[in-house]
């Protein structure tokens, strides 16, 4: 009876924990990604953002971009979505779950150009996409990485090139679009791959 108890206790405490344990035949990679066993299109939790993870070496071309912390009401440090600046641009990314997206839902009003990179037909989001802004003149206004598949930025009112680069299996995919910026609302762009 004592050992029936026990394991009684062992599976309430995984049902409330929300721990199920993964088949026996399963084996994850040390270090890797959760198993996901339901829907294959379920998306997965979003991963909190570790505080070690705001000192990330950037790969930005002949720049160094200072950051600013973007909080919003009731956001855990550890979640903080970060601004940038480049070249006198301010522009932040992300969107890799579905915490970051709110986040930066919460934010986009304070960004005048929004950027989105999937792929078509299955509408899969793409991030480490390289995003060129060029003024009318041709000149880069803004040459960075972006870290997830939503990017925002805000330029100053006028013309703009924005080009996106992605890789897919070592081959370079760009996309080119053009867009005027307002003095107020919004431009938004959607780059998609085949």
């Amino acid at each position: 009876m004592n050992k029936m108890h026990r394991m009684s206790l062992i599976a309430v405490a995984l049902i409330l924990g929300g721990g199920v344990l993964p088949s026996v035949n399963a084996q994850q990679p040390a270090g890797g990604p959760p198993l996901y066993t339901s829907d294959p299109y379920q998306e997965p939790a979003p991963l909190l953002r570790p505080n070690s993870d705001i000192n990330y070496v950037s790969s930005e071309l002949n720049s160094s971009p200072s950051q600013s912390p973007v909080a919003t009401p009731g956001t855990p440090a550890s979640r903080l979505m970060h601004a940038r600046t480049d070249q006198g641009i301010r522009y932040i990314s992300g969107g890799v779950g579905e915490g970051e997206r709110t986040e930066l839902n919460s934010l986009s009003n304070q960004f005048n150009l929004r950027l989105l990179f999937a792929m078509q037909g299955s509408g899969e989001y793409l991030s480490a996409v390289r995003v060129n802004i060029l003024d009318t003149q041709g000149a880069s206004v803004l040459n960075v990485q972006s870290k997830g598949p939503w990017f925002f930025a805000q330029l100053v009112p006028g013309d703009y090139i924005v080009e996106a680069s992605a890789t897919d299996q070592g081959q370079p995919l760009a996309h080119r679009q053009t867009t005027h910026i307002e003095g107020s609302g919004q431009s938004h762009l959607d780059f998609y791959w085949r």
